[in-house]
């Protein structure tokens, strides 16, 4: 959707549409009634004319085209970022309820950021493949050293991947002397 000024977004709430494109989405009522269980009517009496529409129950028609105007301005948003901003809309406003313009900058805060690779559009790099350790053979003895007997053998046939720390724990524990570089 292209950038639109508040402007054209009331202009839009405001014309006659269907039945379908009157409500605000799900998202959108949700949100007023949590910021009108929050703030009390000190937030719907910002919108409310006292024009009723001839739904049935009747509703406030400047509460209507609030939520539509907003519906629509908060429609770039994804409803799990409204929600995170809707969580933290006390935390940023704690004595009066935000306007749209507040809240979209409390969605703008929550939501994603993409990286500077996503932003220029490359594709990420597969994730290195880890090295599987070398399998050796060892005569098991039973006395609760045989896995730093096998870090040893994996080291002595040429095993690289093992960690400069479980080397020199094997060595500690088998009573090997000999110097790893």
């Amino acid at each position: 959707m292209a950038m639109q000024s508040i402007g054209q977004l009331a202009h839009h709430a405001t014309q006659p549409q269907s039945e379908h494109d009157q409500q605000a989405s799900s998202t959108v009522r949700k949100l007023f009634l949590i910021l009108q269980g929050t703030y009390g009517t000190q937030f719907l009496s910002k919108f409310s004319t006292g024009m009723l529409d001839d739904s049935n129950p009747p509703r406030d028609k400047g509460v209507m085209t609030a939520m539509r105007v907003w519906d629509r301005a908060l429609s770039k948003f994804a409803p799990d970022v409204i929600e995170t901003a809707a969580n933290r809309v006390t935390e940023a406003h704690k004595q009066f309820p935000p306007n749209l313009a507040e809240f979209e900058a409390l969605c703008r805060a929550a939501a994603p950021r993409k990286t500077h690779a996503e932003l220029q559009g490359w594709t990420a790099l597969p994730a290195p493949s880890k090295p599987k350790p070398m399998v050796v053979q060892i005569d098991l003895v039973g006395d609760g050293k045989d896995g730093y007997r096998k870090i040893w053998a994996r080291y002595q046939a040429g095993d690289r991947t093992i960690s400069r720390y479980a080397l020199e724990a094997a060595m500690q524990v088998l009573g090997i002397k000999k110097v790893v570089a």
